[in-house]
């Protein structure tokens, strides 16, 4: 039985709705294994860009909560391992634990999974950019799928109670987050739609695990496009200021990720009316031809 529940998550940071504003290919980082995977920056996270497929913990200790799908290690090589949470998070509790990473890198929090989403516009579109495109491996239709956010999810499928299932079709990769002492949030992309959606089940399942560096820094950074934004929350009238006239492009979207205004401007304050809006949260993108910064609008 498939245990999965769709929902959207609001829009509380920031999001960027093209590629080359988000996605940058760093470096590579190796296991204790001597698995090499890739890494991906998103937004202000780094990833590494392949589910993981380490036996052993970083201190060189055996995984013994380790499976590859079907038992057929084959399989593991392109999609990678299976893992219970516990064996996932080296039996630690506590959100952002290195687990299974490698060092300087860590399972990420549920609170983690939902920047990406907003980063990648909101959770109801965000899967369709982390999915690998084509049909090499996912089944079709493999909805919405662009991987323009490099992340590259493949469907490696899980094991759900008593058997394999979902290979072809779904992405199911854990959290640190623990819901009880026996449930624990996981994340997921599927072949039929474009969502990044999220479930809480049993920590003794087997699904994948993706790392994400630490010391990772928030989207919402300003320094990088020196810009005043008030009144927020705002009416009518948004004011956009700078310290010194500059050319800056802005698009402000609405929850679900959809573009509802778009304008540019260059000169030391900008007056932008707003007052057709619906009121609610919404996220505006800033860029100024190098940098992209993000900012949550509060619609009265």
């Amino acid at each position: 039985m498939v245990h999965i529940n769709k929902f959207h998550s609001l829009l509380l940071g920031g999001i960027v709705l093209i590629a080359s504003c988000f996605q940058s290919i760093s470096q590579t980082v190796t296991d204790i294994d001597g698995n090499v995977y890739n890494t991906v920056t998103i937004g202000s996270q780094t990833w590494i860009q392949q589910d993981l497929r380490t036996l052993h913990y970083p201190d060189g200790s055996p995984i013994s909560e380790v499976w590859s799908y079907d038992d057929n290690d084959s399989l593991a090589n392109i999609y990678g391992k299976l893992y219970t949470w516990d064996a996932a998070m080296n039996y630690s509790t506590i959100e952002k634990a290195q687990g299974i990473c490698p060092d300087g890198w860590h399972i990420p929090s549920d609170e983690e999974w939902t920047e990406l989403g907003n980063i990648l516009g909101g959770d109801i579109v965000a899967g369709g950019k982390m999915k690998e495109t084509g049909s090499m491996h996912w089944n079709e239709p493999n909805t919405g799928a662009t991987n323009e956010s490099g992340f590259t999810s493949l469907p490696a499928g899980e094991y759900d109670d008593t058997h394999y299932q979902l290979l072809g079709t779904h992405n199911v990769i854990w959290s640190s987050t623990e819901a009880s002492t026996i449930f624990a949030i996981y994340r997921y992309t599927s072949y039929d739609d474009a969502e990044l959606s999220s479930y809480t089940y049993y920590k003794d399942f087997r699904y994948s695990v993706r790392c994400i560096k630490n010391n990772t820094v928030g989207v919402n950074d300003t320094k990088k496009i020196n810009l005043r934004v008030f009144p927020n929350p705002v009416d009518m009238v948004l004011n956009l200021q700078q310290a010194k006239p500059e050319p800056k492009s802005t698009t402000v979207y609405d929850q679900v990720g959809k573009e509802v205004i778009n304008f540019k401007f260059s000169e030391e304050k900008h007056c932008e009316d707003i007052h057709s809006l619906e009121p609610g949260i919404y996220i505006m993108k800033v860029e100024n031809g190098t940098s992209c910064c993000y900012y949550k609008i509060i619609k009265k």
